[in-house]
């Protein structure tokens, strides 16, 4: 599986509340940065308990989800994806603003 399908699985994932990591965050490139920021946010989202989702945690889960899609926005730009990964990163960027809208809509919890 290449990368761009792997963050793909990754993203639609997350919203059942099953925690994957990629492997290719050990890359010494923007892709490994983008596994290495998933990674992390994964984790983060993996250790919250069910509806102890703060304001300030989304808000800071949001700016790594942010990155991310910078970082792939980039990536995307490059031409060096073939037309395949091209079409699976835009998918994978559609999973990661729809984790995006979920972590806007539903923080609970003081602050």
């Amino acid at each position: 599986m290449d990368w761009v399908s792997e963050l793909r699985q990754g993203f639609r994932a997350l919203p059942a509340g099953v925690v994957l990591s990629v492997s290719f965050s050990d890359r010494s490139d923007t892709i490994g940065e983008v596994g290495r920021e998933f990674n992390a946010l994964a984790a983060e989202l993996g250790r919250l308990p069910p509806g102890e989702l703060s304001r300030e945690r989304a808000h800071a889960l949001r700016n790594r989800l942010a990155g991310i899609l910078a970082a792939l926005h980039l990536v995307g730009a490059t031409g060096a994806l073939d037309p395949a990964q091209q079409a699976a990163l835009q998918e994978t960027v559609e999973e990661a603003k729809r984790l995006d809208a979920t972590l806007r809509a539903h923080p609970v919890g003081k602050g």
